[in-house]
């Protein structure tokens, strides 16, 4: 069994700002990226994903000096995606200091990328996230926009990813973005038996005892948290927070 992990996902968009999302397009300003880097960094956080969301979308690199600052302030493992294109841009991001990319868009184009990178960088170091929404009682790969790829069947692009070297995958669900809903359990089962490598389901997460449940049920996929370690009470007082040990404890046991 893999060590069970409660992973923090902060957004930063082409400011640099560090934003919360719903349904990936409404926006909510979170401050600044590295004072809640910094937060995190005081919680015993297990690890953490940044991921910027303009950079595909509008064409831009990735920005070295923020990534190499994101780098230099973490006291915990740091994942970093958005805008990867190329083996020479993820070996850059690496020698930053950070400790593994993420891959979305990229790979839509050109799955051999996943394989290129690895080869460069070790699967290890490198993950790939997954957009998936349920229409009509049936689950979809979309992208950014919530759109159908209509050329990648859902199951078969887990199963190619896995192939092609990515040593970990992130699903991220369109539909619980930002929604405080909980995780959807019924999505992991449905794709439970393709999985073959550490795996994050994130959106959706409420509580504590989201996490609970996620764990108990499938053990080996890691609780990808955002809107919960961002926000406080009724009216989402922007607060960051992270299970306590003591939490942590119940949340495990």
């Amino acid at each position: 069994m893999l060590r069970r992990r409660i992973i923090p996902f902060l957004l930063i968009d082409d400011n640099c700002d560090c934003i919360k999302t719903i349904n990936f397009s409404s926006r909510i300003y979170l401050g600044d990226i590295l004072n809640n880097i910094r937060i995190f960094n005081e919680k015993n956080v297990d690890e953490i994903v940044i991921l910027d969301i303009d950079a595909s979308k509008k064409l831009y690199e990735p920005k070295i000096k923020l990534i190499k600052d994101i780098a230099s302030v973490c006291r915990m493992p740091v994942t970093y995606g958005g805008g990867v294109k190329n083996v020479d841009m993820a070996k850059k991001i690496i020698s930053c200091g950070v400790e593994k990319i993420c891959l979305n868009t990229s790979v839509l184009e050109n799955p051999n990328l996943i394989k290129e990178i690895s080869q460069e960088i070790g699967s290890q170091s490198l993950s790939v996230s997954i957009n998936f929404r349920k229409i009509n009682e049936k689950y979809y790969h979309v992208n950014n926009d919530g759109l159908i790829i209509d050329k990648k069947n859902l199951i078969n692009f887990i199963l190619e990813i896995q192939n092609l070297g990515s040593g970990e995958i992130i699903f991220n669900s369109y539909d619980n973005d930002g929604k405080m809903t909980g995780y959807d359990l019924n999505f992991l089962n449905s794709i439970k038996n393709y999985i073959f490598i550490p795996s994050i389901i994130v959106g959706g997460c409420s509580s504590h005892e989201d996490i609970k449940k996620l764990f108990i049920d499938y053990q080996n996929i890691a609780a990808g948290c955002s809107s919960i370690f961002m926000f406080k009470g009724k009216l989402k007082a922007v607060l960051m927070n992270y299970p306590s040990l003591e939490e942590k404890k119940y949340i495990y046991d």
